[in-house]
C-alpha cells in the first residue's frame, strides 16, 4: 500500500522538519510531562505530522528497530476514548536490532514491557501526540475509534495512490489510445455478428453454447475405439454476456476520463466528495486498464468460433453420430457463412459475413505487454 502523502498542511510539515533537525530540549521540556520515570508525552503536534516526520520515523524504525525512541514520539497511555488518526499501514519492526531482540512496548496496554513486532504510526489529536501502537491491541483498546481510523486511512491511502498514478496514466495515453482503437474495431465487428445471428436464429447461441459446455467443449469426430477428442474454440462468442464492443467502449471512456485531472484533495478531508470521486475514477481506470490483456485474448478466442477449421470439427462431430444434433451445416462461400443447426430445441438458420483476416488488425500479446500502463499496475 502506498503511504498517503500530506497535502497542504504546512504547519504539520514544519513541526516534522523541526523534530528531525532537533527540537530544542527546552521546547520539549515545556510540552512534555512524565507519567513515570520512563514514559513521556510530547504534546507538540497541533495537527497531524507532515510527510517529513513520517518518513523520518519510518527510516528510524528500519535503522534501529525502536519506533518508540524517535524524537517526539510519546510512550504514555492515551485515554480509551481517545480519537486516533493512523499515519501508516502495518509496519513490521526489525526487533532483532533491538537490545536483546525484545519486542516493542505497546503504549496502549503494555507501555513498559515488550508486546508486539508489528504496529502502526498513529496521531492522537486529543493530546497532540504521536505513538507507535500495536494494531491488535488498538482494536481492543480504542474500539470503534480505531475502526473508524482504519476506514479513513484506507480512503486516504487509495486517494494518495491514485493521485500519484494519474500523471503516469495521462503520459501513457498516446501509446494506449491506438491499441484501444484497434480493439474497438475488432470487438465491434464481433458484437455485430453475434447480434445478426441472434436476430435470425433466436435461441441458437444459448442452446448450442449450453450443449457444448455440458460436454467440456470437447467433441469426438469418429466412432472408432480410442478416437481422439478435439477442443471447440470460441465458445465465448456464444455466451450470454458476449459484447466486446461494450467492453471496449468502457475502456475508451476510462481513457477519456484520464485526460481530466482529479479533484483537489487534502489528506485530512476524510470521506469527502472529492475523496469519493478520486476513488471511483481511480478504481474504474485500474479495473479497465488491468483488464486490457484479458479483453484482447477474449476477443481473439471468440473469433475462433467462426474459423473454418472449428466449423469443420462441428460438422464432423454431427456426422460421426456422437452429437445430439441432427443437422450441423456451415456452408462457406468467400467470407459468407450460412449456418443450419437442428436438434431437440428446434431448427436454427443464420447467415453472416465474416472477414477471415479480421484478427490481422488485433494488437498482439507482445504489443499489449509493452504498454506502459501494464508496468504502472504491475
Amino acid at each position: 500500500m502506498i503511504q498517503p502523502v500530506n497535502c497542504g498542511q504546512e504547519h504539520a510539515k514544519n513541526v516534522g522538519v523541526l523534530l528531525i533537525a532537533g527540537y530544542s530540549q527546552r521546547s520539549l521540556n515545556r510540552s512534555m510531562h512524565m507519567t513515570d520515570s520512563a514514559l513521556q508525552t510530547f504534546s507538540i503536534f497541533n495537527d497531524r505530522p507532515g510527510p517529513e516526520f513520517i518518513d523520518g520515523w519510518r527510516q528510524h524504525i528500519a535503522d534501529t528497530g525502536e519506533p518508540e525512541k524517535y524524537p517526539g514520539v510519546s510512550t504514555t497511555k492515551p485515554a480509551k476514548s481517545a480519537n486516533v488518526v493512523l499515519l501508516s499501514d502495518e509496519i513490521r519492526v526489525p526487533t532483532a536490532m533491538r537490545p536483546g531482540g525484545d519486542k516493542v512496548p505497546c503504549p496502549l496496554c503494555s507501555p513498559s514491557t515488550g508486546k508486539f513486532g508489528t504496529g502502526r504510526m498513529a496521531y492522537f489529536p486529543d493530546d497532540s501526540a504521536t505513538r507507535f501502537i500495536g494494531h491488535d491491541c488498538a482494536k481492543r483498546y480504542l474500539g470503534t475509534n480505531y475502526t473508524e481510523a482504519e476506514r479513513l486511512f484506507r480512503i486516504e491511502a487509495q486517494c494518495a495512490a491514485f493521485i500519484q498514478l494519474w500523471p503516469k496514466l495521462q503520459a501513457a495515453l498516446p501509446q494506449l489510445n491506438p491499441i484501444v482503437q484497434s480493439l474497438y474495431v475488432v470487438g465491434k465487428i464481433l458484437s455485430q455478428l453475434r447480434l445478426y445471428i441472434d436476430a435470425q436464429a433466436t435461441g441458437f447461441a444459448r442452446t448450442f453454447h449450453g450443449d457444448l459446455v455440458a460436454i467440456g467443449s470437447r467433441v469426438v469426430t469418429s466412432r472408432d475405439q480410442g478416437a481422439k477428442s478435439y477442443d471447440i474454440r470460441g465458445l465465448e462468442f456464444l455466451s450470454k454476456d458476449f459484447n466486446p464492443e461494450s467492453d471496449v467502449e468502457k475502456l475508451m471512456n476510462v481513457c477519456r476520463d484520464i485526460l481530466s485531472p482529479l479533484p483537489s484533495w487534502q489528506i485530512n478531508e476524510g470521506d469527502s466528495p472529492a475523496s469519493r470521486e478520486i476513488i471511483k475514477r481511480g478504481r474504474a481506470a485500474a479495473r479497465r486498464l488491468r483488464g486490457i490483456s484479458e479483453l484482447r485474448n477474449q476477443i481473439e478466442e471468440a473469433a475462433q468460433f467462426l474459423d473454418p477449421i472449428n466449423l469443420n470439427l462441428l460438422e464432423q462431430w454431427r456426422s460421426s453420430g456422437n452429437s445430439p444434433f441432427t443437422v450441423i451445416r456451415f456452408k462457406r462461400e468467400g467470407d459468407r457463412i450460412d449456418g443450419v443447426v437442428e436438434s431437440y430445441a428446434g431448427r436454427f438458420e443464420w447467415s453472416v459475413v465474416y472477414q477471415r483476416d479480421l484478427l490481422a488488425t488485433l494488437p498482439t500479446k507482445e504489443e499489449i505487454a509493452a504498454l506502459s500502463v501494464m508496468e504502472i499496475f504491475g
